[in-house]
């Protein structure tokens, strides 16, 4: 654990490497990689777009940041037979950097 992780605590929501078809998401694993990290997406249960105000005063009318979101259903690829858990996967503007929320239950 870094120093800084100590002090600031980690960071939430867990970044993770998503792998999808057609625009879709289809397989994510957290990072860093670790046992029983990797799910496969069973069910897209909804999807939207999120708009988040520019972080820092700006003259210019920025319009922020867009996050493409999915709320899915995915079990472990490791624990096939264990309970699906939902998800809420983020895609934020740039490409490849997303983030993942454990849904409640």
């Amino acid at each position: 654990m870094s120093p800084f992780n100590r002090m600031f605590g980690g960071r939430s929501p867990a970044p993770v490497h998503v792998r999808y078809q057609d625009g879709e998401p289809v397989e994510f694993q957290r990072r860093p990689m670790r046992r029983g990290s990797r799910f496969l997406i069973t069910d897209v249960r909804d999807r939207w777009i999120e708009e988040s105000p520019w972080p820092f005063p700006s003259p210019m009318p920025v319009g922020g940041d867009r996050m493409r979101c999915w709320r899915v259903v995915a079990r472990s690829a490791d624990e096939p037979y264990a309970p699906a858990h939902e998800f809420v996967l983020r895609m934020r503007a740039g490409p490849g950097v997303w983030d993942l929320v454990r849904v409640a239950e």
